[in-house]
């Protein structure tokens, strides 16, 4: 991925600095990077690292702010070499569960998929001045809340977020009247062509962005691409199933840094879930975790592969256990 520095923006919206003040002391768990409300007890345990999909590190609950996080990181802007409308927003050095929210600039507006806990100003700027103007941030699930609320309120766009998940938002008594956060259940189009799909699993609310990119309007013929632009439809996976580092298929966990599998069942739902979609290319939310082509291909064998490795297979329809 092609790294782009971020300079620093001679302008920003009043809205924006109003909100990172605002925000600012907010405290923030340095483990999944989730931010809480003022009233929350510093003395007790992060909620989200508590559940045993996520952990309290051995040395302790320990917290942090957007101030501090702001002194110590800087954000850099991956831009994908084979679809430049994709990029990741990455925070250096890394953070929390180092979560890498996901820029998509298509022809009717640009989107965020997923949360990371440090908002900055050259970032903010950067996000102003895309050639289509930002309409929306969505949630995969809880562990990319994050300090997502501000994100809403500085960049002055709806925050998407699915209600199965929504005990976990741990601001949700912080959303006020002038905020624009809408909470949905199944499916939600987020614009032309974009669509967040809730799969459940990894939670209740777990849900992958896809992208037709099909329906993109070709480019004018004054300015075409270089090179040939994708036009296959992608899907953004998150946690909900995640690309492998092999890039050839994909895993199902329940709990990541627990080594937790997902149920068979739950693996099904979800592949019965994007059964109707057509897409050929998926990514995770971390760089480098692409499957270039024949994404769904690899779905329906990673799905084979893991049921056999816990010990099932399907035969017509049913889950038949092996016998060993």
């Amino acid at each position: 991925m092609r790294s782009i520095e971020l300079e620093p923006s001679p302008s920003i919206p009043l809205h924006a600095l109003e909100a990172l003040q605002q925000d600012s002391l907010l405290p923030i768990c340095k483990a999944c990077g989730t931010q809480y409300p003022r009233t929350f007890a510093l003395t007790q345990d992060c909620k989200i690292c508590a559940d045993p999909r996520q952990f309290v590190p051995s040395s302790g609950q320990e917290w942090t702010n957007l101030i501090e996080l702001g002194t110590e990181r800087r954000h850099v802007i991956l831009q994908d070499e084979v679809d430049e409308r994709i990029s990741m927003i990455s925070c250096e050095p890394g953070f929390a569960i180092n979560q890498t929210p996901t820029l998509i600039e298509t022809a009717n507006g640009s989107y965020i998929w997923d949360c990371a806990a440090l908002i900055s100003l050259p970032l903010i700027g950067h996000l102003s001045k895309l050639k289509t103007p930002l309409k929306g941030i969505a949630i995969s699930h809880p562990h990319f809340f994050s300090t997502s609320l501000t994100w809403s309120r500085a960049l002055k766009v709806p925050l998407y977020l699915c209600e199965d998940d929504q005990e976990w938002y741990q601001r949700s008594g912080d959303i006020g009247k002038d905020d624009a956060v809408v909470w949905w259940k199944g499916e939600q189009e987020l614009g032309p062509g974009v669509k967040v799909i809730q799969c459940g699993g990894h939670f209740p609310g777990s849900s992958i962005l896809y992208w037709d990119r099909l329906s993109e309007p070709p480019p004018p013929k004054d300015r075409l691409p270089t090179k040939p632009t994708p036009v296959s439809g992608i899907i953004f996976t998150a946690d909900t199933i995640m690309v492998q580092p092999t890039q050839r298929g994909f895993s199902f966990i329940w709990s990541v840094p627990n080594l937790i599998p997902l149920r068979p069942r739950a693996v099904l739902a979800v592949q019965e879930r994007l059964r109707y979609l057509p897409f050929s290319e998926a990514t995770s939310s971390w760089p480098n975790r692409w499957i270039r082509q024949d994404a769904k291909d690899a779905l329906e064998s990673s799905v084979t592969t893991f049921l056999a490795a816990e010990g099932w297979r399907m035969e017509e329809g049913t889950l038949v256990e092996l016998i060993t």
